[in-house]
C-alpha cells in the first residue's frame, strides 16, 4: 500500500508544484500537520485518521500527530481548530457532527460550520448498527419494539456523536416508542455502558461496534444504511425491519480554517483522495462497514449543504430538544 500510495502521491505532488505562490520561502508541507478529531481512541473517525496519518507520513516524509480531542458533540475540537492558523498545518477530521448536524442540535454554535471552515476532501461513509448486549431479550427489532412498548419504564438509549443520536431519535419517533437518551463523550464509552447493562442499547457505527460483535458480547439487530453492509450480510436494515424509507449515515471528511490558500487546500486535496482510492484502503473501509467518499472541496461543500438540510429535518421531525 506505502509503496502504490507513494507513487500517486510523488505524482500529484509534481504536478502541484506549479500551485505554490511565487516567492513562497517553503513548499508546504515543510512543518508538522496536525489532525484534529473530535472523538476518543477507538471511535470509527479516529480509526480512520490514524490510517490516513500513517499513508501521508510514509509517503512524503512529514511529521503528522492525531489529536483527539473528543467531547461537546465535537464543539471542543472545532473550537481547537479556528484556534490555529489558517495555513493548512492544523486540519479538522470531522462528521456529519459539527459540520451538518449541531447546527439543528444546539440553540446556539461557538462556531460556524460553514463560514469558519473551508472543506478540503471526503474520506467515508459509514452506517449505524442498533446493538444491544448479548444477553438482552429481544433478538430482532420488531421484538425490540414490541419490549418498549410493554414496559412501564422507557429503555434507554446511549449516543456517542450526534449521528449516533439521531439514528435513534428518528427510529423511536417512527416506532412510536418511549426512549430515554444518555449522552457520552464518545462511542466506546457508550459500549462499555451497554455490556454493563447501565444503558439498553446504542446506535453504533458498524467500526466501533465489530469487535463485540466477532466476540460474541454485542448483539445487532440491524444496520441504518438503506442496503446491508456487505461485510454483515445477515443483519438486516431498518428499512428491511418495519420502517421502509428509514436511513441514516454517518461520513467523514477533511476541512481547514477559512482562509487557508486555495493552493494549500488543493495539495491536501490530493493527498487525501489518492489515501482514499487506494486499494488497501478500500479493502480497510470495508472491513469496518464503511464505504470511500472521495470528493473535491466544491463537491464536499455541496454534499453538507445537503446534509444539513436533511438533520434539520430529522431534528424537526422527530421532535428532538435542542440542547
Amino acid at each position: 500500500m506505502r509503496t502504490n500510495f507513494a507513487r500517486e502521491v510523488a505524482a500529484v505532488l509534481f504536478l502541484l508544484a506549479a500551485c505554490c505562490p511565487a516567492g513562497s520561502a517553503e513548499p508546504y508541507p515543510s512543518q508538522r500537520i496536525t489532525l484534529i478529531v473530535p472523538f476518543p481512541p477507538g471511535s470509527a473517525t479516529d480509526g480512520v485518521t490514524r490510517h490516513l496519518a500513517e499513508s501521508i507520513r510514509a509517503a512524503i516524509n512529514a511529521t503528522i500527530v492525531v489529536e483527539n480531542k473528543p467531547g461537546a458533540d465535537g464543539n471542543l475540537a472545532a473550537l481547537a481548530v479556528l484556534k490555529a492558523e489558517p495555513d493548512g498545518y492544523t486540519a479538522f477530521v470531522t462528521t456529519n457532527s459539527t459540520q451538518a448536524a449541531n447546527i439543528s442540535l444546539f440553540n446556539s454554535l461557538p462556531y460556524d460550520p460553514k463560514a469558519d471552515f473551508a472543506p478540503v476532501a471526503g474520506i467515508m461513509t459509514i452506517p449505524m448498527m442498533l446493538t444491544v448486549r448479548s444477553d438482552f431479550p429481544a433478538r430482532t427489532v420488531a421484538e425490540f419494539v414490541a419490549l418498549a412498548k410493554q414496559r412501564e419504564k422507557a429503555l434507554s438509549f446511549g449516543s456517542g456523536n450526534t449521528s449516533s443520536r439521531g439514528a435513534a431519535e428518528l427510529f423511536r419517533y417512527r416506532q412510536a416508542i418511549e426512549m430515554q437518551h444518555v449522552p457520552y463523550r464518545g462511542m466506546p464509552q457508550a459500549l462499555t455502558d451497554v455490556l454493563a447493562g447501565q444503558i439498553d442499547c446504542v446506535f453504533a457505527d458498524t467500526s466501533s461496534a465489530q469487535g463485540l460483535l466477532q466476540d460474541g458480547k454485542l448483539r445487532a439487530l440491524a444496520v441504518t444504511s438503506a442496503k446491508r453492509v456487505e461485510t454483515m450480510p445477515d443483519v438486516p436494515t431498518i428499512a428491511e425491519s418495519g420502517l421502509p424509507g428509514y436511513e441514516l449515515s454517518a461520513w467523514v471528511g477533511v476541512y481547514v480554517r477559512a482562509k487557508t490558500p486555495p493552493e494549500i487546500i488543493a495539495r491536501l486535496n490530493a493527498l487525501i483522495t489518492s489515501f482514499v482510492n487506494n486499494a488497501e484502503t478500500k479493502k480497510y473501509l470495508a472491513t469496518i462497514g464503511a464505504a470511500p467518499f472521495p470528493s473535491t472541496p466544491q463537491e464536499l461543500a455541496a454534499f453538507q449543504d445537503a446534509d444539513s438540510r436533511r438533520w434539520a429535518e430529522i431534528v424537526a421531525t422527530a421532535k428532538i430538544e435542542k440542547k
